[in-house]
């Protein structure tokens, strides 16, 4: 039994998808559209447009928003994504911009809480 848990286990990590990363169109409720790509993984997942902003799908709102990370999850942040420049200037000034730092280290933790995870059904 053992064996096929951890044969099973072992070919869930193995065939983890990561997010399809080509530069696709994303469009937000209003109809605006914008070029972005999907990064990261089923552990954790965000969109990050040509100028690097980090934007998670808001499902209430149906828009992409401005990431922020709050109880240890990369969640929407409220503010919409906006591509015109003046109005990305507004937008941004109601967020503190994600530092890419800050999201790279909670990969990392979301990655190592996978294979914990991993080891202590094998040990079951």
């Amino acid at each position: 039994m053992k064996t096929l848990l951890l044969f099973l286990f072992s070919s869930a990590l193995l065939f983890s998808a990561p997010a399809y990363d080509a530069v696709r169109e994303f469009t937000n409720a209003d109809g605006t559209t914008f070029m972005a790509k999907g990064q990261g993984n089923q552990h954790l997942h965000w969109i990050q447009t040509q100028d690097g902003e980090i934007l998670k799908y808001n499902e209430v709102t149906k828009n992409f928003e401005y990431a922020k990370i709050e109880n240890n999850a990369l969640v929407p942040s409220g503010v919409k994504y906006e591509k015109n420049d003046s109005k990305r200037a507004r937008a941004l000034h109601q967020i503190n911009k994600l530092d890419k730092s800050e999201l790279s280290k909670l990969w990392g933790q979301r990655q190592k809480a996978a294979h914990e995870r991993a080891k202590g059904l094998l040990q079951d």
